[in-house]
């Protein structure tokens, strides 16, 4: 799945839908809502509907590898203390 297919499905499992907060890998900025990262890809990427596929898994959203494991995170949802 795309990666906006992803998050739209982490959405729909999540306590919270679109309003759940998220944190993107390797950065250092506040979590954000899964409803502004989809916008913020539809307003960045070239093509939203890239090649690339994605995996909801209970960390998150992890890239696909070529050889079909999973590979990096790129979204970790923010557990609430």
């Amino acid at each position: 799945m795309t990666l906006i297919e992803a998050l739209e499905k982490l959405a729909l499992i999540s306590k919270n839908g679109v309003d759940t907060l998220i944190y993107i890998h390797e950065s250092t900025n506040e979590p954000i809502k899964i409803s502004d990262a989809i916008k913020a890809i539809i307003r960045h990427a070239l093509d939203i509907y890239d090649s690339q596929n994605y995996s909801i898994t209970h960390d998150g959203i992890r890239k696909i590898k070529d050889d079909g494991n999973l590979g990096e995170i790129v979204y970790r949802v923010k557990v609430n203390a």
